[in-house]
């Protein structure tokens, strides 16, 4: 999105991160705002819109990535993991788009890209987690009906395995293995699927679930 030249607003619980990615984008010429905050209620989220079009005037994009969704056995799953996952990976997005969307489709135009990731299937060991995930599923095919005659789409990206630095050479190639195209993948592949739902090329594409994952949801009869 940098690269596009979209003037940029990160928000994160990580105030090191945000700066220190906020000061590597500003040195390759994008405008960028670090907006750092580790609160998902209501009044917290309004704030921190309220920040970005103090300096912004306007949102017309909104990219919801929250990917720290911890997922447990059933017998294991505390109140307090319900709690956070339903926080974290709905709560929040529900309360970004009721922020950002309305103004949205008052001006006419607007993306909304949520990031998810295969557990929305209802992956075993991980109720938790899929009820968030499947929760911002609805979410986005309901706004997407509501919010289409004003020029505003709103889709899911689903990103499948990807590589990390920390992840041991034997699990990598162990991962690989289950997935139809034999590697993991990359950031700049979820990147990619998103700067494509976030640009104007895009807007006949609305309400949908787009798959990054090397075509591992194919397994899946669910992955719609």
């Amino acid at each position: 999105l940098a690269g596009a030249g979209v003037q940029l607003a990160l928000a994160g619980a990580d105030a090191g991160r945000l700066d220190g990615l906020a000061s590597r984008l500003s040195g390759k010429g994008a405008t960028v705002m670090a907006v750092a905050t580790a609160a998902v209620a209501a009044g917290a989220i309004r704030d921190n819109v309220a920040q970005v079009k103090a300096r912004y005037g306007r949102i017309d994009i909104l990219v919801h990535n929250e990917s720290a969704l911890t997922a447990k056995p059933l017998q294991e799953i505390a109140d307090a993991d319900v709690g956070a996952a339903l926080d974290a990976g709905l709560a929040a997005p529900f309360h970004y788009l009721r922020e950002v969307v309305p103004g949205m489709r008052e001006g006419g135009f607007g993306r909304v890209v949520s990031i998810s990731d295969l557990r929305y299937l209802g992956l075993a060991q991980s109720a938790n987690v899929a009820a968030a995930r499947s929760g911002l599923f609805g979410l986005t095919r309901a706004l997407a009906l509501e919010s289409a005659r004003d020029g505003v789409t709103v889709n899911t990206v689903v990103m499948g395995d990807l590589d990390g630095d920390a992840t041991p050479a034997a699990e990598r190639e162990k991962l690989a293995g289950g997935i139809p195209v034999k590697r993991l993948g990359v950031p700049a592949d979820v990147a990619n699927a998103v700067g494509f739902l976030a640009a104007d090329s895009s807007k006949y594409v609305t309400g949908q679930t787009l798959f990054v994952c090397g075509g591992k949801s194919a397994y899946f009869s669910m992955s719609i």
